[in-house]
């Protein structure tokens, strides 16, 4: 498809930028095989890093790109709601990540959808997967806005929409150092839907038009909400026997020794299990169980087809996907990412298995979402990983305590079970409405 440029945007992007892409061309393949190595990068698929394909790519798609897992979930929301309007429309979803890759694949949806990698931002690249797959539309998820991912779209007359959209407060200072590249990336944006008023704000500071943007909240949870597998809950439960069950969720390297610590000082009435975020490292973290309980058992792995045994004090759970099963049967539950400057995660998914939940300071990647939950009591609050085996003790509540906060977790996430089709009908009207000349 010949390109369509689209004159008078507004805002030009800075030379520097596309500049500093050109200089790092010669070194993106030695880049992408260190990433490899490090299982950050599938090698089996580095040509669509560069735009290229093995395969014919649906023309007209609604495309929707998404960083890591978090915004993934988002985006398949979001694409579920779209294609419950719009049964024969295709839809393309880029992601960065392999773990993000692996839950598309694994998704089960009725959407006619391609999973493929996002291109790199430099230039050449970004018109190569342009042309290839010519999208109606573009919606970017969340907070990774790609400069000349979204600019080249948008000056192709292609409708550039940012959905689930926060930024945090370092992101948002770094663009304010650079106005020109702000202007020029969040200015062309047909149609903005924040988590939040003040996120709202923020984006509209950075360029967005104020009258285009509207607040629906976070994406992140399906209406159908998370798969359990009632085979392993059973498991589990006959592991605990009459103790408690302490999950710590999508934890990061630098916040397993806390989590192991704390299952130390929590004794012997409480059964824990440990789900990293990236399950690679479940061996790591299986060998740091041994050096930091020299006399216990080593702890099984669920990677490994390992059963718990009765009495075991921690069992990695080192698999995608499982996560639904494993909140339906905690107690209390640690949310990682929020102990290390990541920006902790998705508090949505415990709320509607009616979980509060325990997390560092650490949380501007869902700001606004545990800050709503934490209104609500939800959220324990700690600083630091030595005060999280005392937050497990004291998140244990009264039978009447217990029912009044799961009542009002899960109301919270009933409702925002619904933003995905009020953000659908959102970008259909802009569909519906727009003409060839706007």
């Amino acid at each position: 498809m010949p390109r369509k440029d689209v004159q008078g945007l507004g805002s030009t992007l800075p030379a520097s930028y596309s500049l500093t892409w050109r200089l790092v061309k010669p070194f993106l393949g030695l880049i992408l095989s260190h990433r490899a190595k490090q299982g950050k990068e599938d090698p089996a698929r580095y040509l669509e890093r560069f735009g290229l394909y093995q395969k014919s790519l649906p023309k007209g798609a609604i495309w929707v790109h998404a960083v890591s897992v978090g915004e993934a979930v988002a985006g398949l929301s979001l694409i579920e709601a779209l294609a419950a309007r719009l049964p024969s429309q295709t839809f393309i979803i880029t992601t960065n990540t392999v773990t993000a890759a692996k839950l598309v694949d694994d998704w089960t949806t009725g959407a006619n959808l391609t999973q493929l990698y996002q291109p790199l931002d430099h230039p050449a690249y970004v018109d190569r997967f342009l042309d290839a797959s010519a999208p109606m539309a573009a919606i970017f998820m969340e907070s990774d806005f790609w400069p000349n991912l979204i600019h080249r779209t948008a000056k192709r007359d292609i409708p550039v929409i940012f959905a689930s959209s926060q930024i945090s407060d370092a992101a948002a200072a770094r663009w304010r150092r650079r106005p020109a590249l702000a202007a020029a990336v969040f200015g062309t944006a047909k149609l903005v839907l924040a988590v939040n008023e003040k996120q709202a704000g923020r984006l509209c500071d950075l360029g967005a038009r104020s009258d285009i943007t509207h607040r629906v909240g976070s994406l992140k949870l399906t209406s159908g909400g998370m798969k359990t597998d009632p085979s392993l809950m059973a498991i589990l439960k006959q592991a605990a026997g009459d103790r408690r069950i302490f999950l710590a969720a999508s934890t990061h390297e630098g916040e397993d020794l806390s989590v192991i610590r704390a299952a130390q000082a929590l004794g012997d009435e409480w059964f824990t299990l440990l789900a990293p975020r990236h399950p690679k490292r479940g061996n790591t973290i299986a060998a740091l169980c041994r050096e930091q309980m020299p006399g216990a058992n080593a702890p099984t792995r669920r990677a490994l087809g390992q059963t718990p045994a009765t009495g075991e004090v921690i069992h990695i759970v080192d698999t995608l996907g499982e996560m639904g099963s494993l909140f339906s049967i905690a107690d209390v539950v640690f949310l990682g990412g929020s102990l290390l400057p990541i920006g902790g995660h998705n508090p949505l998914e415990p709320a509607q298995f009616g979980l509060p939940v325990i997390c560092g300071p650490h949380l501007a990647k869902n700001q606004a979402e545990f800050d709503a939950i934490r209104e609500i009591g939800g959220v324990t609050d700690i600083a630091n990983g030595d005060e999280l085996a005392d937050a497990v003790k004291a998140g244990i509540l009264t039978d009447k305590e217990k029912q009044i906060s799961e009542s009002a977790m899960k109301s919270y996430a009933e409702r925002a079970g619904k933003r995905p089709a009020i953000a659908a009908d959102y970008i259909l009207k802009l569909l519906h409405d727009r003409t060839p000349s706007q």
